[in-house]
């Protein structure tokens, strides 16, 4: 095999996507999934495959998309940030993890992880947060697993919560230290619950009232 286990350890990281070229080799099913999510993140794709589920057929009509035929080369990765492969071929998989090596792109491989130096998560979303849970490639039915659980206990406005934070954040002073000690004594407090719970009006208070102590301070 051409590929490397994957180390136990990985470092998890989120990644910038919006308009940069990622290749996917494969047009239905799972890659049709995987395509997806490349194009809500802003990828420019170019895709691989000698037929393609209406979706990616859809996204290369209007142009969001490039829809390459035939066999791999190597050309194909020129600019190419990241690869996804549902390919069964075990051979053309470490074609790909060789070439992808020799250039240091990512790239990860469906259900083939000795092959991947990426792994794809499962993914819970409560835009702009985002839970994602690996297993290192060892049991992705573990991961949906997990996903599914996490799903069901995480609030549907987490996301409103979030844009909320980001808006009172830039009202608060001080230095990092100081404003993440601000923030660990509000969401300490109560005032997420509170306004998970609609309470809105509320945290606000909560928040307002935080300031004025904090510009007292000063």
């Amino acid at each position: 095999m051409g590929g490397r286990v994957m180390a136990e350890n990985l470092f998890p990281l989120f990644l910038r996507l919006s308009d940069r070229p990622c290749l996917l080799i494969g047009g239905q099913g799972e890659a049709t999934r995987k395509g997806e999510t490349l194009l809500a993140a802003g990828a420019r794709l170019r895709i691989l495959a000698e037929i393609l589920d209406p979706p990616l057929a859809e996204a290369v009509r209007i142009g969001r998309a490039e829809w390459l035929r035939g066999g791999f080369e190597a050309t194909m990765l020129d600019g190419v940030w990241l690869v996804v492969s549902d390919a069964p071929d075990e051979a053309l998989n470490a074609r790909l993890y060789a070439a992808c090596q020799e250039r240091g792109i990512w790239l990860n491989v469906v259900d083939q992880p000795d092959f991947c130096t990426v792994i794809w998560p499962a993914v819970v979303e409560r835009s702009p947060v985002t839970v994602a849970i690996t297993t290192a490639g060892r049991s992705p039915a573990l991961a949906g697993y997990l996903r599914r659980r996490i799903a069901s206990v995480l609030p549907e406005r987490l996301g409103a919560l979030a844009e909320r934070l980001a808006a009172w954040r830039r009202e608060v002073p001080g230095g990092l230290a100081a404003r993440g000690a601000f923030w660990k004594r509000l969401l300490d407090g109560g005032v997420a619950e509170r306004f998970l719970d609609g309470d809105e009006a509320g945290a606000e208070r909560m928040v307002r009232e935080a300031l004025r102590g904090t510009l007292d301070e000063r």
